[in-house]
């Protein structure tokens, strides 16, 4: 048995899902795991009786990235471009504040190796640890060289960020990327030392399916936007407007840090969530439309439904890029999204047999492997 220190500095987004995935398939596998994150972390791994160590508050990383993004805007007039420096800079900072609290805890825990998320690589980078450490990628490759230029898969604002990161992998004695190949543009280029492993971020904590999936009506449509705060209400706003005159229910989930309140003109076909299971509202759903985050995108491909993709940021515009070249996604430009242009994109989809039928033949291949136990083995791998 060996004993695993998984770093994962915050719940915030799609990197915490990953983690415990592969974390569960460790633990399954006879080893030992423990995990050091923000309380965001240790909500969602109590019912699974895993152990955390918490860190401080102003240690958590969904605040402290926030806020930074806050800052970089006001100072730069709210130039995407001119901002994302000064998040790069902000987060390297708050990597240097968090190298010591993971340097005492892999002196603490002597771990036989430690995993982390693409979030974390410049942290252990700073601490350099005696143990070989995995980075496990929430997204598709990244990495030196990149696949593509970066200003093609990222927004702006993430571009230095990201460059910053990929730079530093390297650094790292292995990286797991939480992808698909095939999804990836089949891309066959990866370094040494990188693997594909398949959708991680598929995994979900233990809840209830909600009973009204289950009554009898028009099919559901399941609405996403970041779970990790963006500024992305206009998309659920146009979305709801885009679905309100159509023979659909709608599901839209707004993440933790949104309120319901926000919406100004929510339709009576729809329901307004925090958090829900999409998987459940994959599984009773027609399709999906979303900010083209990796992690519902992959969801629904997982569960086979077709896409309307409307990236915002982050790495979505290269999520929703591929998902295109997949055949599994209408892709509308965030700045032509509008409840006109939604509602033509949605009307593609449903009339699109071949897309569904693309989009279930590559669910039944998904559903052939098990991610995390192929990420599992590789961290074995290491000890």
């Amino acid at each position: 048995m060996a004993r695993i220190l998984i770093a994962a500095t915050g719940g915030a987004g799609g990197d915490l899902q990953p983690l415990v995935s592969v974390a569960l398939a460790l633990r399954a596998r006879g080893h030992e795991t423990r995990f050091l994150g923000d309380a965001s972390v240790g909500r969602v791994l109590d019912p699974l009786g895993v152990d955390v160590d918490v860190l401080p508050p102003d240690l958590d990383l969904g605040p402290r990235l926030a806020g930074a993004v806050r800052e970089a805007m006001t100072a730069s007039g709210g130039d995407l471009a001119a901002a994302g420096p000064a998040v790069q800079k902000s987060l390297e900072r708050w990597a240097s504040d968090m190298a010591e609290p993971v340097s005492r805890a892999a002196m603490d825990h002597a771990p036989d190796a430690i995993a982390t998320s693409l979030f974390g690589v410049e942290v252990l980078h700073l601490v350099a640890p005696s143990q070989p450490w995995s980075v496990i990628n929430s997204t598709f490759y990244v990495g030196s060289p990149m696949q593509r230029p970066a200003d093609q898969d990222f927004g702006p604002r993430a571009i230095p960020l990201i460059m910053r990161y990929a730079a530093l992998l390297d650094s790292a004695d292995q990286v797991l990327h939480a992808s698909d190949q095939v999804f990836d543009f089949d891309f066959t280029g990866l370094p040494d030392k990188h693997h594909y492993v398949g959708p991680l971020g598929i995994w979900e904590p233990p809840s209830l399916v909600p009973s009204y999936l289950d009554e009898p009506g028009a099919p559901w449509v399941l609405v996403t936007i970041s779970s990790q705060l963006q500024d992305d209400i206009p998309l659920a706003e146009a979305a709801l407007a885009a679905l309100a005159d159509r023979p659909v229910r709608v599901l839209l989930t707004i993440g933790p840090d949104h309120d319901p309140a926000e919406l100004s003109d929510v339709p009576s076909n729809a329901r307004i969530e925090r958090t829900v299971s999409h998987a459940a509202a994959l599984e009773h759903g027609a399709f999906l439309m979303s900010h083209a985050g990796h992690g519902s995108v992959m969801k629904a491909l997982w569960y086979g439904r077709p896409m309307v993709l409307v990236p915002w940021g982050r790495d979505q515009p290269g999520v929703a890029a591929r998902a295109a070249a997949l055949g599994i996604a209408d892709v509308v430009p965030r700045d032509v999204a509008t409840p006109e242009t939604l509602a033509a994109a949605i009307g593609r989809v449903s009339a699109n047999e071949e897309m569904r039928i693309v989009a279930e033949q590559h669910s039944a291949r998904l559903r052939a492997t098990d991610p995390p136990a192929t990420a599992a083995a590789l961290i074995e791998s290491l000890v």
